[in-house]
């Protein structure tokens, strides 16, 4: 099977990868997109759970990661719910990881293990524990396949950033104590400045808190009052969004009716009269740089990084205060 990526190519998988792929499980992910419910109000914030799926496998795969380390990025989200982190605020869990949470319980009852199974590998061997995997995770700020894929997929296609730049940013990666390390200063501060375009720009984009905190209400009202349950979080987003629609309630339909229509806005303090506040939970990166053969925080020996990222724990910490008019 060949699968091709917009970032990074095209590779020939092996079979289990193919039958992975083909699994309802991630063929599924094609309709749970990145920005969650935000896609209704701005229909290019399209990128789906899929995509990102095949890239962080793909990505370790390019970095010289093992067969099991790919499957395990393959399958990193596939127990996300519909509209991604979105369920995260209707059930004010501040850590975003409902979705870990519920993830061996999905995969349980899920074709994947057999998938593996037949290939000689153990579900709870490879999936369970992303932890080892060094490169498909790190503890922020460090830099991860996970959390380099979504960053420069999203500011290719949302903030036009070029193809060439992207793989040029490729090129200066590097593998050491499996750890991934970037070749210079130049760099390390050009992917913090590309995510905070990610976790500020977009992330706080009005439309998408708008979208969120809209989503969420409904999701709370609809489990409230047993019009939801938990199994049909696990919907694709537009079998979800059919099935909130069927639902006998003013109060969701109205709210429906608000993502589809959004209402006109300005950005307040806290101070003053607001009607949405939301804070995202904080993501914060300080890539690893090579300087005289040692390997070090780039906010070490940059300033003009150390102020950035302070910039960004400030963003974050402050949240968004939103006045509709």
């Amino acid at each position: 099977m060949i699968v091709e990526d917009v970032l990074y190519g095209s590779f020939e998988i092996e079979a289990v990868l193919a039958d992975l792929i083909l699994s309802k499980e991630v063929q599924r992910l094609k309709d749970v997109h990145m920005a969650g419910p935000a896609f209704l109000i701005n229909s290019t914030w399209n990128e789906t759970r899929y995509e990102h799926s095949i890239g962080v496998m793909l990505l370790i795969r390019k970095l010289g990661g093992s067969i099991e380390e790919q499957i395990a990025g393959l399958l990193h989200d596939v127990s996300h719910t519909a509209f991604s982190h979105v369920v995260d605020l209707a059930l004010a869990n501040e850590a975003d990881d409902y979705h870990e949470k519920i993830k061996q319980r999905i995969l349980e009852t899920s074709a994947i293990p057999e998938v593996l199974k037949k290939y000689g590998y153990d579900y709870q061997k490879l999936l369970l524990n992303d932890e080892q995997w060094g490169l498909l995770e790190q503890e922020a700020p460090l830099l991860c396949c996970d959390r380099i894929d979504y960053t420069l997929r999203e500011v290719y296609r949302y903030f036009s950033v070029s193809i060439d730049e992207i793989h040029q940013f490729l090129t200066a990666i590097k593998i050491i104590s499996d750890k991934i390390v970037l070749e210079s200063i130049g760099w390390a501060e050009w992917f913090v400045d590309q995510y905070k375009k990610i976790v500020i720009d977009f992330f706080y984009d009005p439309r998408n808190i708008f979208s969120y905190d809209w989503m969420a209400q409904i999701i709370r009202l609809g489990l409230d009052n047993n019009n939801l349950t938990e199994a049909d979080l696990m919907m694709t987003d537009n079998q979800f969004l059919a099935t909130l629609k069927l639902i006998n309630s003013d109060k969701i339909q109205e709210l429906l009716e608000k993502i589809n229509q959004p209402p006109n806005y300005t950005v307040v303090s806290s101070n003053e009269e607001y009607d949405i506040f939301q804070k995202k939970k904080l993501r914060l990166v300080d890539p690893l740089v090579e300087v005289d053969h040692e390997v070090i925080p780039v906010s070490k020996v940059s300033s003009d990084v150390r102020k950035k990222i302070e910039k960004m724990r400030f963003s974050s910490e402050k949240g968004i205060y939103l006045k509709l008019t």
